[in-house]
């Protein structure tokens, strides 16, 4: 299957999350289609060489600016779009691969000392990549969404 084809299972995950947050009926498309955005975006900084932190951080401004301006043309609150959109970016691998290494360190016991140490070592090695790693993909994906109105203030006159 072609790898951009991957990118349109972002639809149904933005579309659950949609259907359990109560999200208007006239609102799942957009959600569907900003997700779909998001996710083509951060694969395309990936399959140009960006890191995956960083293809977050674009793909979750496209969402933030696509979604501030889709709910100024349907009168609707950002949020409706954007959350539901950035949802299935969360990097659900990476922080599963956190916990199963950590876990895998109370299995130790039965190993000898400096076998137990040396591959406790390398587990927690691995669970702390992973763990930064998944934060700094959090962390772009809230800037990026929240980018609209870090660098566009609205002004009350």
């Amino acid at each position: 299957m072609n790898a951009w084809l991957l990118e349109l299972w972002a639809a149904p995950a933005a579309l659950g999350f949609a259907l359990l947050f109560n999200v208007p009926k006239r609102s799942l498309v957009a959600c569907c289609t900003l997700a779909v955005l998001g996710h083509a975006v951060r694969k395309g900084v990936v399959d140009f060489g960006g890191d995956i932190v960083l293809g977050s951080l674009f793909g979750g401004m496209v969402i933030g600016f696509a979604a501030l301006w889709w709910a100024s043309r349907h009168r609707m609150i950002p949020t409706v779009y954007s959350i539901c959109a950035a949802i299935p970016m969360v990097p659900g691998t990476p922080m599963y691969k956190a916990v199963q290494a950590l876990l895998s360190i109370a299995n130790l016991t039965r190993l000898p000392t400096d076998a137990a140490h040396s591959v406790a070592q390398q587990l927690l090695v691995e669970a702390g990549v992973n763990g930064v790693k998944a934060c700094l993909i959090l962390v772009a994906l809230v800037f990026g969404i929240a980018s609209p109105i870090l660098f566009m203030p609205h002004r009350r006159d």
